[in-house]
């Protein structure tokens, strides 16, 4: 039986509710394992999106609470079908107790695979960020590796990699290499900007910084400052996603600074390695404190990245200060909603004669801010956006690209790709990565990020600084 996807109304109460559920915790009203308070009402196996597709998962309540009641910290672990969990925090948003079953899930998984092992395969796929200089630097022959049909079959037959999945390409220039020059050209008023300290990109030692130090010196001392944390993918993969990012705010009369910062660490978290994801989690909270205390808030566009220091970093892996960055640091559209609250936001948007579809990310959904896409979007004349009613893509980061997980990523993603043929888009929109690389497998068409439309909105599509 295939559950139905929230619809707009229940998304809404979903959200409230999950408002309710984080100052409950804030509060530690609830304990950090609160399995008990379960009532079994079974709520969460209605929209789990991996149970409903394979019975070798037994579902959120009988993986997170239910089994939770029998597990003992010093016996082994005999959750094999726990690796199963997607990690979408479906089960968390419509929960009535406020059980935090994804954190349940998520500890038992680490437990199982600690004492299995990870394959090489899940540590190159979750430690990327070591090697996309690598791929940047020789992207075209890196590329046609990566699209090569030999290529795939080699690399399904010995990291099992399914040959199905798209490789994702890397572009020649990071993002970072575009905003050092973006700096030296000046803005698109023409100002002049400094910089000092750069922090080396393509780095002998990874990720982003020599020695830990470093960072770009603010645009000028008359504008207001924002820090942007732009993560991997958008350094090595989705340049665009970063300049859109940048030119929106400037064109919102912000300077922007590009704090060191290393990998979220979520790919790790997700696949169970909360020692890894701790190591990134501990670089990246002082250097954002730091910035924070300088006087900026902090702007993600990964809805993933966003999630993981929001909510992870303080509530699952106990970072010291992580509270204090949770509270300065905003999903773009979040920030740009809150600029139209105070008279802030630049909305001189020319014409946009497009159809588009909007998929939010469930860790976008898991933040409980709304949908901030469709409320900026919709003020851009001619464009039509229409919001896709439907749960989780089934990426789950790294989970697609899984070979013994591929058919279940697809089967998880069929209820989205028929939404999006009903409702025939020319463009889709999503704020993660992993979501838009679902897409265009599952769909073949053309997937941005939301931050991307509304650039064009207000730049000329033949402006050298925008999308190419």
């Amino acid at each position: 039986m295939v559950a139905a996807p929230l619809p707009g109304g229940a998304l809404i109460y979903a959200t409230l509710r999950l408002r309710l559920r984080k100052k409950l915790m804030d509060k530690q009203i609830s304990p950090k394992n609160n399995s008990d308070v379960c009532i079994r009402c079974a709520t969460c196996m209605a929209v789990c999106p991996v149970s409903r597709v394979t019975p070798k998962f037994p579902g959120p309540k009988q993986a997170g609470p239910g089994t939770e009641r029998f597990r003992r910290p010093g016996e082994p672990s005999v959750d094999e079908w726990i690796d199963l969990c997607i990690g979408c925090h479906l089960c968390d948003m419509v929960c009535s107790s406020g059980v935090n079953i994804s954190e349940l899930n998520l500890i038992a998984k680490a437990k199982y695979l600690d004492q299995k092992g990870r394959p090489f395969r899940d540590w190159l796929l979750t430690h990327s960020y070591l090697y996309g200089w690598f791929g940047s630097l020789f992207s075209p022959l890196v590329n046609l590796l990566l699209k090569s049909s030999v290529t795939k079959w080699i690399v399904e037959a010995i990291l099992r990699i399914d040959r199905r999945r798209e490789l994702p390409g890397y572009e020649s220039s990071t993002f970072r290499q575009w905003f050092r020059k973006h700096q030296f050209r000046g803005n698109h008023q023409g100002t002049f900007h400094s910089r000092e300290k750069v922090e080396v990109d393509n780095p002998p030692s990874p990720p982003f910084s020599k020695g830990g130090k470093g960072g770009f010196k603010p645009h000028s001392k008359d504008k207001k400052r924002v820090a942007y944390f732009y993560g991997c993918y958008t350094n090595t993969n989705e340049v665009d996603v970063g300049k859109a990012t940048v030119q929106v705010l400037e064109a919102n009369g912000f300077e922007i600074i590009l704090p060191p910062q290393r990998c979220c660490g979520i790919p790790m978290l997700g696949n169970g390695d909360f020692k890894g994801a701790k190591k990134m989690a501990l670089y990246n909270v002082p250097s954002l404190l730091n910035t924070i205390r300088s006087g900026s808030e902090i702007i993600f566009s990964s809805t993933s990245c966003g999630h993981m220091i929001k909510h992870e970093y303080s509530h699952l892996l106990s970072i010291p200060d992580a509270e204090e960055v949770a509270e300065h640091i905003f999903d773009i559209f979040e920030f740009l909603r809150n600029l139209i609250e105070s008279n802030g936001l630049n909305a001189h948007f020319k014409e946009l004669s497009l159809k588009i579809a909007y998929f939010a990310p469930c860790h976008l959904r898991a933040l409980g801010i709304g949908l901030p896409v469709l409320e900026i979007l919709r003020l851009i004349p001619g464009l039509k956006i229409d919001n896709i009613e439907a749960d989780c893509c089934g990426m789950g980061g790294i989970f697609g690209f899984k070979k013994e997980k591929y058919e279940i990523s697809q089967e998880i993603g069929r209820d989205l790709a028929e939404a999006i043929d009903r409702l025939k888009p020319e463009i889709i929109l999503s704020d993660c990565e992993g979501c838009r690389m679902q897409i265009r497998h599952l769909t073949g068409l053309k997937v941005l990020h939301p931050i991307q439309i509304l650039r064009d909105a207000l730049f000329e599509i033949s402006d050298g600084e925008t999308r190419r």
